[in-house]
């Protein structure tokens, strides 16, 4: 079913040349993940069943946040390039260390109980917060990527060893969360159980986002004019996509896979409140999931990720993701164990999938450069951010507006009918929609480890030299 892309000088095959501190420090990205789980994961639970919002006024609120954090995504890459944050920091470092703070004042305000308020004020808190806590996050992800390829220097090998680090790492952070529920159930605070929990995990990202932008002190180039090479245009950053073919079909392919995510996400946390009647029971089953996590964090990528490549890894891990939601549908009905079961599944195509398909991004941005001579590799890890939010947009909203029309209402009596619907819109919908997407990317994605292993070594040659020869040619003028 996958092409095997380990051929003789495939990226798989080189030696891993950065050090263990490197590997490690960037690795703790993960800790930004800790600190936006809690609105992450809750938002939708916070919003319906603390804030007592409804349903689709909640959906309309955040669809028109989505927007706007779409806005922001397609065009982070080409921010990045242009304007400086700080004149003696790196483009990329600057975001990490500054929008590190604004990052944690959005986190706070996203679950901050404002339920003795007016609905409106109420319904814009959350959205606002949300909003600028999503685009910030296109800015910081962004960043990061670029940061990895920095650090890493043309050597892919180091490349994937630092995003595999992460993963694993995520893996802890994923075993951290999994508290969360029964932390926002029973600490002594109330409706600020969900502020209290998140600003703990918000802690230790700060020191993690300024670690990772020290990594890369003297390595990361200015914006803006400053910068070496030729400058990337508006235009640029659209032929990035659109004479890409392969990072088209990456964009695409992500963009189908995350509206299937997001339908799941947006009303998984109910599964727990009303077909299981507890909602602490979530806790055991994100630990157990956890649990297998960090032993497919561990095992995937080298049964799958050494043997397939990346594509591979990604239309491997999609299908499973996939499959593990549709056998959710119709077992996990009967018991909240047949769903720990099924999301075993789902957990071992995420730690499949999950070290590699930004990176991938990457890989067209290098292509595209050894290809035309125009260094749009920032911009197109920026384009990796627009799938997400286009399924954030898209998939989120959806999933509310179909929970709303299962007739969804918070304190609810359930009924075997309600049940059903909400078994199908929750988890057989997100399941084929993702299965969709690995059949497409399986298709249409056209680029080979091996080739890419090329291409980031003669341009990373072509970019040397061309620096090298810089102030001679300043000199001469």
């Amino acid at each position: 079913m996958f092409a095997n892309n380990n051929q003789k000088g495939d990226y798989l095959m080189q030696e891993v040349t950065c050090s263990k501190k490197s590997i490690w420090v960037m690795g703790t990205y993960s800790l930004l993940t800790l600190s936006i789980m809690v609105g992450f994961m809750y938002i939708n639970t916070f919003g319906t069943e603390i804030l007592l919002i409804p349903a689709t006024t909640l959906a309309t609120a955040l669809l028109i946040a989505k927007i706007l954090d779409f806005i922001v995504s397609v065009f982070a890459g080409i921010i990045i390039e242009k304007f400086s944050l700080s004149k003696k920091l790196g483009k990329n470092q600057a975001w990490l260390k500054i929008g590190r703070w604004v990052l944690a004042v959005m986190i706070m305000l996203e679950v901050c109980n404002t339920s003795a308020a007016p609905m409106a004020m109420r319904v814009a808190v959350l959205a606002v917060s949300y909003t600028i806590l999503n685009c910030l996050m296109n800015m910081l992800q962004t960043a990061y990527y670029n940061l990895v390829g920095v650090v890493a220097g043309p050597n892919p090998a180091n490349r994937n060893a630092m995003t595999i680090n992460m993963t694993r790492q995520c893996t802890v952070v994923t075993l951290v969360c999994s508290f969360i529920p029964t932390l926002v159930t029973y600490l002594p605070f109330g409706n600020w159980n969900y502020f209290i929990v998140a600003f703990v995990f918000m802690i230790p990202m700060l020191f993690a986002m300024n670690a990772i932008s020290k990594q890369a002190d003297g390595l990361d180039q200015p914006a803006g004019k400053n910068q070496p090479g030729a400058q990337v245009s508006m235009m640029d950053m659209i032929n990035t996509l659109i004479k890409n073919p392969k990072l088209l079909a990456l964009f695409i392919c992500q963009t189908i896979f995350y509206i299937g995510q997001y339908v799941y996400q947006s009303n998984y946390t109910y599964y727990f409140i009303y077909v299981v009647g507890d909602f602490t029971k979530l806790t055991v089953c994100s630990l157990v999931g956890a649990v297998i996590g960090i032993f497919a964090s561990m095992l995937m990528p080298k049964l799958v990720g050494n043997r397939l490549g990346k594509k591979g890894a990604c239309v491997f891990g999609f299908a499973v993701y996939g499959i593990g939601m549709i056998l959710c549908t119709f077992l996990a009905v009967y018991s909240w164990i047949l769903y720990i079961v099924c999301m075993a599944v789902v957990f071992v195509g995420t730690y499949t999938y999950m070290p590699y398909y930004m990176t991938m991004y990457l890989d067209c941005g290098e292509w595209y450069l050894w290809k035309t001579g125009k260094d749009t590799r920032g911009v197109a890890m920026g384009l990796g951010g627009p799938p997400l939010k286009i399924g954030m947009a898209i998939g989120g909203s959806l999933g509310l507006y179909l929970l709303g029309a299962t007739g969804y209402e918070a304190g609810m009596t359930v009924t075997a009918a309600w049940t059903s619907s909400y078994m199908m819109v929750s988890f057989l919908v997100p399941g084929v929609i993702t299965i969709v997407s690995a059949i497409l990317l399986l298709l249409t994605y056209k680029l080979k480890d091996s080739d890419v292993a090329k291409y980031s070594q003669e341009n990373a040659d072509k970019m040397a030299a061309a620096m090298a020869a810089a102030p001679a040619e300043e000199t001469e003028a």
